[in-house]
């Protein structure tokens, strides 16, 4: 009886730490997917095999099938019955109201580091800023849309709301969006527009006005937001741009 008894707690053990195993491995192989298709290794429309993945990851099918569904959960694919499962391609209806509600998130960000007055976030912001300011004078875009993603990152961890952060990035996700920031600052003048936008945020940062910095945050957001999102939907869907 007690042999029995033992016998049972360590099957139970031995299934536990299977259990914790494979949950670990599914998590890192979600982990790393999720990555592909936000830096656009995997692109929007792209076929994702279970046996190629399978065999790219070096695990079995299980933790692979288990990572596609909660990655579906997450909108970032789209598992189709008897074809298979694709990288999901937003439509254009997908796109605007993802930036209509990155508007309301980010401007909601601005507003709470401004209410907050965190020192430390406020002078990243600064910091980026400046950087801004000395990638516009020499026209260097890869210097403006690095200090942008400072800027943006800085604010939304200074706003320090883990839920909105989560759900930020849960939304951006949704696009391969770091590959296509540049889009919106390549339309002419629009580089010096985006500029002033970022320093009128800036200012209301350093004068701790919540509504105004939130105001600004959302002017400029739905500033960048309308050119960006009709670059991402021409390049997504092979058109020229009018």
């Amino acid at each position: 009886m007690a042999h029995n008894r033992q016998h049972q707690e360590v099957e139970r053990e031995v299934f536990l730490i299977a259990t914790i195993l494979t949950t670990s491995i599914t998590e890192q192989v979600t982990n790393a997917i999720r990555e592909a298709i936000v830096t656009g290794e995997y692109e929007p429309g792209q076929k994702l095999s279970e046996a190629i993945l399978s065999e790219h990851y070096k695990v079995s099918r299980t933790p692979i099938r288990e990572a596609l569904k909660q990655l579906e959960r997450e909108g970032l694919v789209e598992i189709i019955p008897r074809v298979g499962t694709c990288v999901t391609k937003p439509t254009d209806k997908d796109l605007t109201e993802l930036f209509t509600v990155k508007e309301v998130m980010e401007g909601l960000a601005a507003g709470l580091l401004a209410e907050s007055g965190d020192e430390t976030y406020i002078k990243m912001v600064q910091d980026s800023v400046t950087s801004m300011e000395q990638a516009v004078k020499t026209n260097d875009h890869k210097l403006y849309v690095e200090s942008n993603n400072i800027f943006h990152k800085a604010i939304l961890e200074g706003a320090n709301n883990s839920k909105l952060s989560y759900l930020l990035n849960l939304l951006l996700n949704q696009i391969p969006y770091s590959r296509y920031v540049y889009l919106s600052i390549e339309v002419p003048n629009r580089l010096e527009k985006s500029l002033h936008e970022h320093q009128v945020i800036l200012e209301a940062l350093l004068l701790g006005d919540r509504y105004k910095a939130e105001q600004a945050m959302r002017d400029h957001v739905r500033a960048s937001g309308m050119q960006l999102k009709q670059g991402i939907y021409n390049k997504l869907y092979n058109k020229k741009q009018e």
